[in-house]
């Protein structure tokens, strides 16, 4: 018998909830003002725009000249196609003309809806954890809004929901599996879960191939399913079915994995070599001496989810993980902790330590937050709707104290967790700090200035309110071996050759611009590689290379008068959307001569000749 779909009033306070979260995630969408200064979404929007149809299936099938190869797989070929097809739709609709400023705002549009999903979600794994065991039916509700609630002001998933990359996208797809994987076990419609679940783990795969771990959830879902129906015909096809159709997804949605396979595999392959420390790109360098696990346990208490919520986070796990192990809270939560756990051995290991990498884990952070303290607020009332952790709850049953206390800690929760979160919105109230110190520029420096900037970061300043980078040159000179260049190269190798250059190049400066701190936050942590480029930066902060600091722009999240200073958390954090930016003036007249500043950054210091 087919059971009748009912609308209840918990379905309406989850409708609100998202909508809440949808308009905290497309507030401040165009928060640089069209400048792109996300620099993996320009690669993306770069890669998206050369896309086209095929003329032919032959032209197709050849990926050297086929327009529907990107030929760039660091990340999946689906959300690329995704946002071409999107734009594509929207373009003929409204007439609109191709720009990356419009397909920027439609990549986050469509970022900020995933994660949108990615809420629900959420609540529908919540639903579905906790009705089979330990919770009533209202208990398993309020942990579903809870959960959802929580989700809506993350910090972390509100600000990537402001960018196009992959992250949001690669979320909703692997939440989409483990609410498959969790269907499959409790319902009797096992192909249609199964199909679910694969598809699911394609879509994932085809969006990054980091989401390649979701295999375990699979294997655990399908043993737990075994050990109810004893049925090993049935849990053979529940390995195999799922990694077919899988293996179908992927290649539907990223056909080039298999028609260039040679470069896609290289690609991921160099992938993983860079977050293992293999490859020494200059924009990981941030991670030289930090620690596994540690660093990225730091970022996500502190600045992903926010305090309150990363310390019930830690109290629910070690609850959930105790409760599961002793059977009062359903066995299909191992599905959940078999993610949490080999996801993040795997990704706290790298040598690289986005913030972004863990986000998959922060939506069942939220989850299992939220589980315990509702088993925590229902035991504090004497007539708790949680049924099964009834012994390890009594104690708190009964009194005024109780009540006080786990009132206490779910409103100091919920409150930290959204005052972090609207915190950070406030970052996009106001111009981003690079279009800050773009309109010092114009105004403060004459016509024909001369100018430069930190390589691996933005030059500025940037097109705005009618100015143009134009009115200023961008100094050029031959570096150390002889190649005319722009920019500073600080991350090139110490030796005496770039010292010369820096010494020659200085007196002829009428500014240097540093649109973040990326370069002199990261360069300290290796010492032995950059004693001339740290002594260059001493001097510099200090004024004894010819120049002041005539402008600081900083912006950090805050409410309410209270200010978070996160200029220690991971520079992934703030270098996008609110960087420090510093712009150094020279002095009148210049004091120094070439020689003398030479003499400067080398006194002391033993440096090879190239």
């Amino acid at each position: 018998m087919r059971r009748k779909f009912v609308w209840h009033w918990q379905l309406s306070l989850l409708l609100v909830i998202a909508l809440l979260g949808l308009g905290a995630r497309l507030y401040g969408l165009n928060w640089d003002m069209g400048e792109n200064f996300h620099p993996d979404e320009r690669e993306i929007l770069f890669r998206v725009a050369a896309l086209g149809w095929p003329a032919s299936m032959a032209q197709f099938l050849d990926p050297d000249h086929s327009p529907l190869n990107p030929h760039f797989f660091a990340y999946g070929s689906l959300p690329l196609y995704l946002l071409a097809g999107t734009w594509s739709l929207l373009s003929r609709l409204f007439a609109w003309p191709l720009s990356y400023t419009a397909l920027s705002l439609v990549g986050r549009a469509v970022s900020a809806l995933f994660d949108t999903g990615s809420l629900l979600l959420t609540a529908w794994l919540a639903r579905l954890l906790t009705q089979e065991r330990g919770f009533s039916y209202r208990a398993s509700w309020s942990v579903a809004l809870l959960a959802a609630g929580l989700v809506a002001f993350t910090p972390l998933q509100l600000q990537l929901s402001h960018f196009y990359t992959v992250d949001t996208l690669l979320l909703f797809f692997e939440l989409l599996t483990l609410v498959g994987c969790v269907k499959y076990v409790l319902t009797r419609h096992d192909l249609f879960w199964l199909s679910w679940t694969g598809i699911s783990f394609g879509l994932a795969l085809a969006t990054k191939f980091s989401a390649a771990p979701l295999g375990l959830p699979i294997v655990i879902a399908v043993l737990l399913r075994y050990l109810r129906k004893r049925d090993i015909a049935e849990a053979l096809v529940g390995f195999l079915f799922p990694l077919l159709l899988a293996v179908v997804a992927f290649f539907v949605t990223q056909p080039y994995a298999w028609l260039d396979m040679h470069n896609y595999i290289a690609q991921v392959t160099e992938q993983g070599s860079m977050a293992r420390g293999g490859l020494d790109y200059p924009y990981v360098r941030q991670f030289a001496e930090t620690l596994p696990y540690l660093y990225q346990g730091y970022n996500l208490l502190f600045w992903g989810l926010g305090l309150t919520l990363g310390l019930a986070a830690i109290c629910g796990f070690c609850w959930g993980i105790w409760a599961t192990w002793r059977g009062t809270l359903a066995s299909t939560w191992w599905i959940v902790f078999a993610w949490m756990v080999t996801y993040s051995a795997i990704t706290g290991s790298f040598y690289v330590k986005f913030m972004r990498y863990l986000l998959p884990i922060y939506p069942l952070c939220a989850l299992l937050a939220a589980t315990v303290l509702v088993a925590l607020v229902a035991a504090g009332w004497s007539a708790p709707p949680v049924k099964a952790p009834a012994g390890f709850w009594r104690h708190l049953r009964g009194g005024y104290g109780p009540r006080l206390v786990t009132g206490a800690l779910l409103v100091l929760v919920v409150g930290g967790t959204l005052f972090q979160g609207l915190a950070l919105l406030q970052v996009y109230s106001q111009p981003n700090t690079r279009i800050q110190a773009s309109r010092w520029l114009y105004a403060h420096l004459a016509r024909g200035s001369v100018l430069t900037y930190e390589q691996w970061d933005d030059a500025l300043p940037v097109a705005i309110d009618g100015h143009d980078p134009s009115y200023f040159a961008q100094a050029s000179y031959a570096d150390a071996q002889g190649n005319m260049t722009t920019g500073l190269g600080l991350y090139d190798d110490d030796t005496l050759a770039k010292a010369r250059v820096l010494a020659r190049l200085l007196p002829t400066l009428n500014a240097i611009t540093m649109a973040s701190d990326r370069l002199d936050k990261s360069i300290p942590r290796m010492p032995e590689r950059y004693p001339l480029t740290i002594r260059y930066y001493q001097l510099l902060f200090q004024g004894q290379l010819g120049f002041r600091l005539a402008a600081q722009f900083e912006v950090r999240p805050h409410l309410l008068g209270i200010t978070l200073d996160d200029s220690m958390a991971d520079e992934s954090y703030s270098v996008f959307d609110h960087p420090m930016v510093r712009i150094f003036v020279h002095q009148q007249p210049y004091p120094y001569t070439s020689e003398q500043v030479y003499q400067k950054l080398i006194s002391g210091l033993s440096l090879p000749e190239k």
